[in-house]
């Protein structure tokens, strides 16, 4: 496969593990509640589509009316304790380095875009990407292809030229909604299954796999 001008990546589970942190902040909330905590494992079962959708998961339909007070709780939380526990994974730094040096890097995330910028310059790495974009008001988060779309404008990527990188089904499905292809990174023999049958062009097991997919420039 020709080295894609533009590397698209998701953040939380793709970039970097922020599920201690996360789970955290969401039992915080339900706590302040005076509700039941959950397993961390739950919780991040929830992670993926942005933290509204976390929140209302963690909360469930009975509470659903607590949702406003439960976000405002959780805001409280993460904001100071964002970066307790969260770090890059695995391969991630020395990955990003060797394919900054010929293409172009962003990230698309779910996350509100005040602590994707923030975690990124907190582990030294936000220098590396042209664009860091997350969840704006008023945005229809991943996967609808818009933001994506927008990334790719700014940066001038075609469809061909671009790859979408990630761990959940969103990422793939926003690179199906524009026409770019995909990246799949499973770390789990399961994670593999569940993910598959949503078409990843590129299933890889360890982030520093992707620079040797790639024909030299």
């Amino acid at each position: 496969m020709k080295r894609p001008s533009l590397f698209v990546f998701d953040l939380d589970g793709t970039l970097v593990d922020s599920r201690s942190d996360l789970a955290n902040a969401a039992n915080a909330a339900l706590k302040g509640l005076g509700l039941p905590t959950l397993p961390n494992e739950t919780i991040i079962s929830y992670v993926g589509d942005g933290i509204d959708a976390l929140i209302r998961r963690c909360l469930g339909p009975d509470h659903e009316a607590a949702f406003p007070e439960a976000k405002a709780l959780f805001a409280e939380h993460y904001r100071e304790h964002f970066l307790d526990n969260t770090t890059l994974l695995p391969g991630v730094l020395e990955t990003l380095r060797a394919l900054r040096e010929v293409s172009q890097l962003a990230v698309l995330t779910n996350k509100s875009e005040p602590y994707a910028v923030k975690i990124l310059e907190g582990l030294g790495v936000a220098n590396l990407f042209s664009e860091i974009v997350g969840e704006r008001d008023g945005q229809v988060p991943k996967p609808d292809p818009a933001v994506l779309q927008g990334i790719m404008e700014r940066l001038s990527a075609s469809r061909n030229e671009t790859l979408m990188i990630g761990d959940g089904k969103n990422d793939i499905l926003v690179a199906k909604a524009v026409g770019c292809p995909s990246c799949l990174i499973a770390d789990t023999v399961e994670k593999e299954r569940a993910l598959a049958p949503y078409g990843p062009d590129i299933i890889i097991h360890r982030m520093n796999e992707l620079p040797n997919l790639f024909e030299e420039p």
